[in-house]
């Protein structure tokens, strides 16, 4: 049986079910790097839980965390079978891959199942705690980031849902992540690349029709018509951009 392991500045009693922003969840079998990432995240401020496997994964996500570290060689199978459960069963967690795989095909396909990161070991522990941040930051787990209103559109970092008036709209975790980040910069437009870098990550290996993908996905649940759309905009030789509110 796996161990679970809690590391913490407090012995508050707190509800288990309910993450703060600042706990995370590390599932590494390897006891040198495991030691060696909990302890930059102590001195970072987070907390984390671990796990060692992905039986014992899954029983520590019963609970919420805030982010999930994972490797992909686990003792009793492949990490990426967590990521895959997560996103089907539509959690948002952000997902920061953490492994020895630097194959750009295993790159793309942990990306592409729905992970928000892709960290190839042995990992500089300083950019490691800085991409969580990023992630955390951009996914608007960071203190003091609320719902977001465009129009007649809400964005809820907090519980990663979207409405556009009286209804909720189903998104997936990378359309979500496009969504959020456009509404905080209405009416700037944006490469392709700088969207890439943004809402993917720098470590993204795909290329532009990813964003171009996403920006059809999103249009067809966002828009009234999306072959005529009001939020998100072209902008010809340059990417895209949200429309202001003045312009809705």
């Amino acid at each position: 049986m796996g161990c679970l392991v809690w590391i913490s500045r407090t012995t508050a009693p707190e509800d288990p079910m309910r993450a703060k922003d600042n706990e995370l969840l590390l599932i590494e079998d390897d006891p040198r790097i495991r030691g060696e990432v909990l302890e930059a995240l102590r001195q970072a401020d987070f907390r984390a839980d671990v796990a060692v496997s992905v039986a014992d994964g899954r029983r520590a996500l019963e609970r919420q965390y805030a982010l999930v570290l994972l490797d992909l060689g686990l003792p009793d199978g492949d990490g990426l079978v967590l990521v895959s459960e997560l996103r089907k069963a539509g959690r948002g967690v952000p997902i920061v891959i953490l492994t020895a795989r630097d194959d750009p095909d295993q790159r793309v396909r942990g990306l592409e199942e729905g992970a928000d990161d892709y960290v190839v070991k042995p990992v500089h522990l300083p950019e490691l705690v800085a991409r969580v941040r990023t992630i955390l930051r951009r996914s608007g787990k960071a203190v003091g980031e609320g719902p977001v209103r465009h129009g007649d559109l809400r964005i809820d970092p907090s519980t990663r849902q979207t409405r556009r008036g009286e209804r909720e709209i189903n998104l997936k975790p990378r359309e979500f992540d496009l969504l959020l980040f456009l509404t905080r910069h209405p009416g700037r437009a944006w490469t392709r690349d700088q969207l890439i870098d943004q809402v993917w990550g720098q470590s993204y290996a795909g290329d532009h029709r990813t964003v171009d993908l996403h920006v059809r996905r999103l249009r067809a649940k966002v828009e009234e018509d999306p072959s005529d759309p009001r939020y998100i905009a072209t902008v010809w030789g340059v990417g895209y951009r949200l429309c202001e509110e003045n312009e809705l």
